[in-house]
């Protein structure tokens, strides 16, 4: 593990993690969201801080730096999830959406999360976030997980 992910695992996130699930997640939470799901081999509960972008029904995860990350690989075949979405927990459908593999699904779930969160792009190596073609460039080395909403709460967004 690099630095920089001891740093999140072991101090930020336990400290943004109740935060978040909270009532000052409401303050907090309008760009972060925690993420619980269960792993496949374990069975056992984990729960991430993670920045999203949002649409209607459809709650989009950029995993940084996927090659070296393995909690996405729980997400392959979709899964029932829990996110704390600015303080409010919501369920979900969630399944991980690979570029290589699902480009234009990709594309689309990137487009919403560089529209959302526009320094995004720089670490995505995209230097016009609203150019279609290097969109779909970066698509295609990009893993998101897509969190379809299964329960209606029209309190979060």
């Amino acid at each position: 593990m690099r630095g920089g992910g001891f740093w999140t695992n072991h101090v930020a996130n336990p400290v943004l993690r109740p935060l978040l699930r909270s009532p000052l997640g409401r303050l907090m939470g309008r760009r972060l969201a925690v993420l619980r799901y269960t792993g496949v081999r374990t069975g056992r509960p984990h729960a991430l801080v993670c920045g999203y972008a949002r649409t209607a029904r459809t709650v989009w995860v950029l995993v940084g730096d996927a090659e070296n990350k393995v909690w996405w690989r729980n997400l392959r075949a979709p899964a029932d999830v829990d996110l704390w979405l600015a303080g409010r927990r919501v369920r979900a459908r969630a399944v991980a959406v690979v570029g290589a593999e699902q480009p234009r699904e990709a594309r689309d779930g990137l487009r919403v999360y560089v529209e959302q969160l526009p320094d995004a792009a720089g670490p995505l190596h995209l230097p016009d976030g609203r150019d279609p073609s290097a969109i779909a460039a970066a698509a295609k080395r990009t893993v998101l997980v897509r969190a379809d909403l299964t329960q209606k709460d029209d309190a979060v967004g």
